[in-house]
């Protein structure tokens, strides 16, 4: 008997199989997104998390590894993954290398893994009940600190490079001496000092934005010329420096709006507080002070100190506060009619002195060193528009940036990846 041949039924063959391709798409598309979705969504509570615990770890320092883990752990909580059954939550903290962090400050490298499990939806009929996803960032947390001013150097001038007169210039005399210990000598401008001797640490340097001429004696750790990146635009960013104005508004029981307190006159001796000098002039003695700040708005003096080794400044800056580390400040001048005027001015002739511990921040003032005068026993950082001296002057500074002023700098955060 013949029978003739059918292809009833191969249809359904094909069906079965577009139905599993149909199945695999739809899996790919709905369960694939699903998993994208939650992979980014991960990535986004790592990163937040390692930012909530790096900020932790700035507002408190002695945090320890305990409290940066439970900031990162609530972070992630919050954003659904709460190491329970759908998510695995890993933080580690450890230390940042040395030179990592600015200021060479301690710092904490916090790394957070997050493993998210997602339940799908059609890829069950293949077998998968879930897609694993896992993502990790890592940020970088670095405590507050305080940076010196102009680098910790210890003379500063800071009159620009302009082809007139140079920022710093120690003259033409063989018999004076300028020495620096703990700290360099930097100039907005150009440096002389063609003769007598001028002493520099062998780790610190001269650091000019012109051209610096050091043939005289002595010994230079370094010398660097032309460094115009270090170039300060005067007078805008100095001014941006300055601290605030203490002797502003009304005087109310001898004392301004702004904090400053009115000196008494012919007051020599100043203690335990910031005193507005109105008339510099009034400075030419025996000047001391014990945890005190003289803030100067004389904008316009020419002062001499002289004789007996009895005028000049002695004592110590303020300890603690706004004006901490720092023993005298002179207002600065919003524009100078010329390049080398010198409105504000003062010098220190025959035996006048320098004996102090603090910042004396001068930037639109020219002090000038003559004669015998001497800055021995100076644990301060000098900061003047123009830094001159001649004849027998002998500059001797111990500079110590914990004992002059220094500015806070903010923690900082970052992510690493």
């Amino acid at each position: 008997m013949y029978h003739q041949k059918s292809e009833k039924g191969q249809a359904l063959i094909l069906v079965a199989f577009a139905a599993i391709g149909l199945f695999a798409f739809a899996a790919l598309a709905i369960d694939g997104s699903r998993a994208y979705s939650d992979k980014r969504h991960a990535q986004n509570a790592a990163d937040t998390g390692v930012l909530a615990a790096a900020l932790a770890y700035t507002r408190n320092n002695s945090l320890g590894v305990d409290g940066i883990m439970d900031a990162a752990q609530d972070r992630a909580t919050s954003n659904g993954y709460d190491n329970g059954a759908l998510s695995d939550v890993t933080v580690s903290a450890t230390d940042v290398p040395s030179g990592g962090c600015p200021g060479n400050v301690a710092g904490k490298d916090i790394t957070v893994k997050i493993v998210s499990y997602v339940d799908t939806t059609f890829t069950r009929v293949i077998g998968r009940d879930q897609i694993e996803t896992a993502v990790t960032a890592t940020s970088r947390a670095c405590g507050f600190y305080q940076a010196p001013l102009f680098n910790g150097n210890a003379i500063v001038g800071l009159k620009p490079d302009d082809g007139g007169s140079c920022a710093i210039d120690t003259g033409n005399s063989n018999s004076k001496s300028w020495i620096t210990s703990g700290g360099g000598v930097f100039s907005n401008g150009c440096l002389e000092h063609p003769n007598g001797t001028l002493t520099i640490p062998n780790d610190k340097c001269i650091t000019t934005v012109g051209t610096a001429d050091v043939s005289g004696g002595g010994t230079h750790g370094c010398v660097q010329q032309n460094q115009t990146a270090t170039a300060y635009a005067y007078p805008a960013d100095i001014a941006a420096m300055m601290p605030p104005n203490p002797c502003t508004g009304a005087i109310t029981s001898g004392r301004y709006a702004g904090g400053g307190k009115v000196p008494s006159s012919g007051q020599t001796t100043f203690t335990n507080d910031i005193f507005c000098i109105s008339d510099f002039t009034t400075l030419d003695a025996h000047i001391v002070l014990s945890n005190a700040t003289l803030y100067v708005t004389d904008e316009s003096f020419s002062a001499r100190f002289n004789g007996g080794g009895n005028t000049g400044f002695f004592g110590t800056g303020s300890t603690s506060g706004v004006y901490q580390g720092y023993y005298l400040i002179i207002k600065m001048l919003p524009t100078k009619a010329a390049a080398d005027d010198c409105d504000q001015y003062f010098d220190f002739r025959g035996n006048g002195n320098l004996q102090m511990v603090g910042t004396i921040l001068a930037p639109s003032t020219c002090v000038d060193y003559r004669g015998n005068s001497t800055g021995t026993s100076t644990h301060s950082q000098m900061i003047f528009y123009r830094f001159t001296g001649d004849g027998n002057s002998a500059i001797d500074i111990t500079y110590q940036a914990a004992e002059n002023h220094q500015d806070p700098v903010d923690p900082t955060i970052s992510l690493l990846k």
